[in-house]
C-alpha cells in the first residue's frame, strides 16, 4: 500500500486506538458511504480496505457536518494497529 500526504496528529483515533490522517492513499478499496457518529461529530464515511487482503484499514471522510471538521473531507484515516511500516 502506498501512502501520501501524511499528517500526524495526536487527536486522531480509530476503532483500535491511534490513527493517522492522510490526504491520499493508494491500493485500497472504498466501501459504501454511511453516516457515522464519531468522537468529533457526525460524518459521512466509507471504510477503506487493503486491495490485496481486503482487511479494513480505516475510512475515508466523505462529508463532515460540523464546520470545524470540514478540513477532513476527502481525507483518509488509517489505524496505526492496521498498518505496518516497511522501508520508511
Amino acid at each position: 500500500m502506498g501512502i501520501y500526504s501524511f499528517q500526524p496528529s495526536d487527536t486522531c483515533h480509530g476503532r483500535n486506538g491511534r490513527a493517522y490522517l492522510f490526504g491520499r492513499v493508494v491500493n485500497v478499496l472504498t466501501g459504501p458511504k454511511e453516516d457515522r457518529q464519531l468522537m468529533t461529530g457526525l460524518h459521512t464515511v466509507a471504510d477503506i480496505s487493503c486491495f490485496q487482503c481486503q482487511e479494513v484499514l480505516g475510512w475515508k471522510y466523505e462529508r463532515a457536518y460540523e464546520e470545524s471538521q470540514k478540513y477532513k473531507e476527502g481525507k483518509y484515516i488509517l489505524e496505526k494497529a492496521k498498518i505496518m511500516k516497511e522501508n520508511w
